[in-house]
């Protein structure tokens, strides 16, 4: 049941490993909508260009998602508008609303049957204190003429406190528009390679990447479209992203709905929308950062649903994962200031259909033409970064959980029951055991092959997470998210190897 409708929904064209070596002038890592929309402009203006992919096309968080294209990403406008200025504010909207645009068109050129419909978009809250936050939200959304009204109700069984509807956005089904996107990019002469995961670059006038698999690529500019970089190159990405898990239960629904979709200001997140080709609903919310899960959040919202809207069946449910960075605005161009050919799209935010999109708008039009006019939007100050109070909470809870993970010892007995994690103390060192429900036991060393944090057990997922940056790692050990790159080795082989890819 764990799996996500859109995926399930569209099968999408398999592409072979990497085999060989290869060269190009372009190499995108990651086939999520950032890099999948990057590969399509790019070679559909001439550009020789690869695509590779840890997994599958679509198989990440772009296949995961709400399915929502919006330019309404929560309440972003007054705070960028307060932090920056109000030209930063009309630039975010104006790229998010460009990549709409985009999608609907190359989702009317090529006669791409994903359900794509023009939709109102809603933030709301039923809590007194985010009230004026919406009524400020709303007085920046004037000041930038957007189509908008400020509403006390809404068309659902929700007492609202404000509501701010932002007109004229839109929904798809995020993996069908993905799998014939790079179908038309591979005709038009793109290359994409699934299973193929990359654990060392080096950076240069022409960038050297190899493959789990030993494989050489060399290529003259490379973008990272890996959700979270596989390669840091100092830009110190993993202490400027928070990285969160975000769950959803989706279920038949045979009232109608209104044409709009939406979402809670406040904690914990409510997000709402109708799935036509499915006539089901989608509800989409409890947040947490990776590792740091204390509830079936599954649960939770089938309650809400149950209580709101009286489901009591659910077909589908899934989780995805995402990161936030520090002042809202992803981080979209080069990947530092001393890397002119290596490119960076990350931080969505939770918003990666219109945020990724616009990011492979972005960096083509760099690659293409030397620049991009959001250029500046994207440009975030390291300095400020490390001086925000969020920079600052997270990686004190990131020195908080290498610290203690360290401490803990683990269980001395193991677990008889099949389908339980545990972390496990065999002969002093600390381990994580699972039984899967042939009977085979799964004892890793769960070290993180990151940055060398320990992992926690994910009992929802059955996964090892990772407290600090959120990798993780099925119950065999192999690489579910970055940043790791590496896999978890037994219990009785070598110690597993650290690879942060920093410099």
């Amino acid at each position: 049941m764990n799996e996500s409708y859109w995926i399930e929904s569209s099968e999408g064209k398999r592409f072979e490993k990497l085999n060989s070596d290869i060269k190009t002038d372009c190499l995108i890592v990651g086939g999520g909508m950032a890099g999948i929309t990057c590969l399509y402009l790019l070679v559909s203006a001439g550009l020789e260009a690869v695509l590779i992919d840890a997994d599958r096309t679509g198989y990440g968080c772009s296949g995961r998602n709400t399915g929502k294209i919006t330019a309404q990403h929560g309440l972003v406008y007054y705070d960028i508008e307060s932090q920056f200025d109000l030209e930063r504010a009309r630039q975010y909207y104006e790229i998010n609303y460009k990549a709409l645009e985009l999608m609907e068109t190359l989702i009317a050129r090529y006669n791409i049957q994903c359900d794509f419909q023009r939709v109102a978009a809603c933030v709301y809250t039923q809590d007194e204190g985010y009230a004026d936050k919406i009524r400020q939200e709303y007085e920046t959304y004037m000041k930038l003429e957007l189509d908008c009204s400020l509403e006390k109700e809404i068309p659902i069984p929700i007492r609202v406190k404000n509501a701010l509807v932002l007109n004229n956005q839109a929904q798809v089904n995020p993996k069908k528009y993905i799998d014939a996107l790079a179908e038309e990019a591979v005709r038009q002469g793109g290359a994409i390679y699934e299973d193929t995961r990359i654990v060392d670059l080096q950076p240069g006038e022409r960038c050297i990447l190899k493959t789990g698999d030993k494989k050489t690529i060399d290529a003259g500019r490379v973008v990272i479209a890996t959700h979270f970089p596989c390669y840091d190159g100092m830009g110190f990405y993993f202490a400027r992203l928070k990285p969160l898990r975000t769950y959803a239960v989706m279920a038949k629904y045979v009232e109608s709905f209104p044409e709009c979709h939406f979402i809670s200001a406040e904690e914990p997140t409510r997000s709402l929308r109708y799935v036509h080709e499915a006539g089901s609903l989608l509800i989409v919310g409890e947040s947490h950062k990776v590792g740091h899960q204390n509830k079936d959040c599954y649960l939770e919202l089938k309650k809400f649903g149950n209580e709101v809207f009286g489901i009591e069946d659910y077909q589908y449910q899934w989780s995805a994962q995402d990161y936030e960075p520090p002042r809202k605005i992803p981080y979209v161009g080069y990947l530092t200031k001393d890397t002119p050919n290596i490119y960076v799209a990350t931080g969505f935010n939770k918003w990666g259909i219109s945020g990724g999109t616009a990011a492979g708008m972005v960096i083509s039009n760099m690659i293409l033409n030397g620049s991009s006019p959001y250029e500046k939007l994207y440009s975030h100050s390291a300095l400020k970064d490390i001086a925000s109070s969020t920079f600052v909470t997270e990686n004190a809870d990131v020195t908080a959980q290498l610290v203690s993970g360290k401490l803990k010892s683990g269980d001395t007995e193991l677990p008889e029951s099949a389908g339980i994690g545990r972390v496990v103390n065999l002969g002093g060192k600390r381990c994580g055991y699972y039984k899967d429900e042939e009977g085979n036991e799964h004892i890793l060393d769960i070290t993180c092959t990151h940055m060398g944090c320990e992992l926690k057990w994910n009992e929802l997922e059955a996964s090892w997470d990772c407290p600090c940056h959120g990798s993780r790692f099925d119950y065999k050990g192999n690489v579910l998210e970055g940043p790791a790159c590496l896999p978890l080795n037994r219990h009785d082989e070598e110690k597993n190897r650290i690879n942060p890819q920093i410099r």
